[in-house]
């Protein structure tokens, strides 16, 4: 029942932030710049130019993807297919999207924000909750 939990969490904070990226071309580059997007991006979305939208709703679509599939995991939906391989690769870039904050901590504090932790502590939040649902996935099938 944990794993559940946690999958349910994971699509949670996936679904949040693919709902965030799809709205940002409607709320402009202020938006794009306190969510930490990269100076061109800003640039893009303030000339009109279609950089930033493109690239928005590109991470968007893989956030939402994210979510499905951790859906799909915890039994909400059909079972989408490669679920099992989807979630070891979800687990792998949330979790190492979680610790990018130790080196940029150790290397360029400078580039931390209060954003910028905790966005890391919610996709390592993330990263857990796929994780449950990959060894979840793993134990031998138990009988009644």
């Amino acid at each position: 029942m944990f794993h559940r939990l946690a999958l349910l969490l994971a699509a949670a904070i996936a679904l949040f932030g693919a709902v965030i990226h799809f709205v940002a071309p409607l709320f402009g580059p202020g938006w794009y710049a306190f969510f930490g997007a990269p100076p061109q991006v800003v640039a893009s979305a303030s000339a009109g130019s279609w950089l930033a939208p493109v690239s928005t709703l590109a991470i968007g679509a893989l956030m939402l993807l994210a979510g499905l599939y951790a859906f799909s995991a915890a039994g909400v939906m059909r079972r989408l297919p490669l679920t099992g391989a989807a979630l070891w690769v979800l687990a792998v870039l949330c979790t190492l999207r979680g610790f990018i904050l130790v080196p940029v901590w150790l290397w360029a504090p400078q580039l931390l924000t209060t954003f910028e932790v905790v966005a890391a502590l919610v996709w390592l939040v993330a990263g857990l909750g796929f994780i449950a649902g990959v060894l979840a996935a793993r134990r031998p099938l138990q009988l009644a």
